[in-house]
């Protein structure tokens, strides 16, 4: 059983709903990222999810895109994600961690390479958003030799049909969008929401976690109500923190408030 899997289990064993922060690795620079990673596991995040900067982000919208600008014009380089994880496990970390990514830097840096590198880092799983699983043979298999998850992402307009071919090669979580479009914070979450949880949860033997608009309280009840194993939020995290840079730590302290409140919706009051 991975890392991933292993936390899914106990909250599922807890009856509780996970919280899976996402942070832009190096935005503003590499030590803020690992602040905010610590403040995460304070609050009570489930699992981390690290973000790969890009100068072409074409599933992530203006708050991602800002943030990743930031840490590019900071002068992050891929390695730096290495060094960030391998800090973490080094101060004790315990959360699983997702790398997410897209293709073009991973397949610069070398396939086999990018991934003994993540794994020897302590990393635990990889998303790779513009990778269609037609063409992900070789990075599948990398990652199964050396225990890393592969994680896929599923749209609303997906079919029936294909859903079932992801969800065959989806290990650790299923990574279901939910609304077609961008990364973003919303004020709501649309009524056909659980209706499209409960379409995908019903045919996915993995865990479901929703993302895409993830940003209020609300937000995450609905979601763990309607069947989801997990959320994950972005966008409404990086808004927390991107205008108050120059007090960091309010910022951080902004954030880790958010995320207490976040994890907090996720889990039933006993817990």
């Amino acid at each position: 059983m991975s890392a991933i899997q292993d936390a899914f289990r106990k909250l599922s064993d807890n009856r509780s709903g996970g919280y899976i922060p996402y942070l832009c690795a190096g935005d503003p620079d590499c030590q803020f990222t690992i602040e905010l990673a610590r403040r995460m596991c304070r609050a009570g995040a489930d699992i981390l999810e690290l973000g790969i900067p890009f100068s072409d982000p074409v599933a992530d919208g203006p708050v991602i895109q800002e943030a990743m600008l930031r840490s590019l014009s900071a002068g992050f380089r891929v390695h730096d994600i290495f060094e960030i994880l391998s800090t973490l496990r080094g101060e004790g970390f315990k959360q699983p961690v997702v790398v997410m990514s897209y293709f073009n830097p991973i397949l610069k840096f070398g396939i086999s390479r990018f991934l003994k590198h993540l794994a020897e880092a302590g990393g635990d799983g990889i998303l790779v958003v513009d990778l269609p699983m037609e063409e992900s043979a070789e990075l599948d298999s990398e990652a199964h030799t050396l225990g890393l998850d592969v994680i896929r992402l599923i749209a609303p307009s997906t079919r029936d049909e294909r859903m079932d071919m992801i969800l065959s090669k989806t290990s650790g979580f299923a990574y279901l969008v939910s609304v077609a479009g961008v990364t973003g914070a919303r004020k709501m979450l649309a009524d056909s929401t659980g209706d499209l949880v409960r379409r995908v949860t019903s045919r996915s033997s993995a865990p479901v976690a929703l993302g895409f608009g993830i940003s209020r309280p609300e937000h995450v009840r609905k979601a763990i109500s309607a069947g989801a194993a997990a959320v994950v939020e972005g966008s409404g995290l990086v808004s927390t923190y991107a205008g108050l840079l120059n007090d960091r730590g309010n910022a951080l302290d902004q954030v880790e408030r958010h995320a207490r409140e976040m994890k907090s919706a996720a889990s039933p009051p006993d817990v």
